[in-house]
C-alpha cells in the first residue's frame, strides 16, 4: 500500500484497545453497581475468562478500525492554493476545526471541543498537504470527505466565476 505508515496504525491500535476497554469496563461498572445481584462480585464480572468475546471484539474492532477509518483524498484545484487558505481554514473551522500549524506546505487542523478529541482517543487530527495540485487531505475519513466536499464545491464555483 502506497503511503502506508506502520507505526501510525500500531500507535492507533494501541489507542483504540486502552480506550474501548477502559469504556467497556467503565460501562460494566454502572451497570454492577447500580443493579441489586449480590451474587457476583465486580472481579467476576470482568475477569478475562468470563469475557473472551468481548475481549476478541475489541481487539478486533481496533485492528480494523485504523484500516476503515482513516483515509487519504485528493482535490484537484486547478491553481495554487496559497491563495485560498483563509477559505480552507474558514471550511475546517465551520467543520469543528481549528488550525494547529501551517509549515512547509501543510496546514494540520484538530478537533476545537475536547469530548470529540476524547472519543476520537486524540486521533482527530486533518493534514492538508498544498504543496502540489492536487491537494491531498489526510485525517478521518468521515471528517476529510466532508471538509473536501466543501473544497471541492468551493474549488468549483471559483472555477465558474
Amino acid at each position: 500500500m502506497k503511503g502506508f505508515n506502520i507505526l501510525a496504525y500500531l500507535r492507533r491500535v494501541v489507542k483504540y484497545v486502552v480506550f474501548y476497554t477502559i469504556l467497556i469496563v467503565a460501562m460494566l461498572a454502572v451497570v454492577y453497581f447500580t443493579s441489586d445481584n449480590p451474587n457476583i462480585t465486580f472481579w467476576e464480572l470482568i475477569q478475562p475468562g468470563q469475557q473472551k468475546n468481548l475481549i476478541l471484539l475489541i481487539v478486533a474492532f481496533s485492528l480494523l478500525y485504523p484500516f476503515l477509518g482513516f483515509s487519504k483524498k485528493e482535490i484537484f484545484t486547478n491553481r495554487p492554493m496559497t491563495e485560498d487558505k483563509d477559505t480552507v481554514i474558514r471550511i475546517a473551522a465551520e467543520s469543528g476545526f481549528i488550525q494547529e500549524s501551517d509549515q512547509n506546505g501543510k496546514m494540520v487542523f484538530r478537533a476545537k471541543r475536547i469530548a470529540m478529541r476524547i472519543f476520537r482517543v486524540f486521533e482527530d487530527r486533518i493534514t492538508i498537504d498544498y504543496t502540489g495540485n492536487p491537494v491531498v487531505i489526510e485525517g478521518m475519513r468521515r471528517d476529510i470527505q466532508r471538509i473536501a466536499r466543501h473544497m471541492e464545491h468551493f474549488f468549483q464555483r471559483s472555477r465558474e466565476e
